[in-house]
């Protein structure tokens, strides 16, 4: 990061009205040449599942990623290795709420099943 890209990164936007402040500065630094918007590459190369854009300091050379908020999704502005990181935790939690979900479930009927043999 430089001070002509970034000074902070975004793992959500607290609201709406936060995430179109923050727009428009990365509009103004796209406008002004200091940051270019990049062509979106497969996900499968990059590890990400779920980017919108890509962006690209023109000074420093760092690559964000950027995922717009959409309803409880709060998005984010990370720089690309943080984003496939982030994901990669996401993926993860994910995995562990289906499996305690799936354990709560074969409890639940390991206990009717019981109450009812008994």
């Amino acid at each position: 990061m430089c001070e002509d890209c970034f000074d902070k990164e975004y793992y959500g936007f607290p609201s709406q009205v936060e995430f179109e402040k923050f727009e428009e500065v990365l509009d103004q630094k796209c406008s002004s040449g200091k940051v270019q918007i990049l062509e979106s590459q497969n996900e499968e190369e990059s590890g990400l599942m779920d980017f919108r854009m890509y962006y690209k300091c023109n000074t420093c050379d760092e690559k964000y990623a950027m995922s717009i908020p959409d309803n409880p999704w709060r998005g984010y502005f990370l720089t690309e290795q943080n984003a496939i990181e982030y994901h990669n935790k996401l993926k993860e939690s994910d995995k562990k709420k289906k499996y305690g979900c799936l354990i709560f479930l074969i409890l639940i009927i390991a206990i009717g099943i019981y109450s009812i043999v008994k």
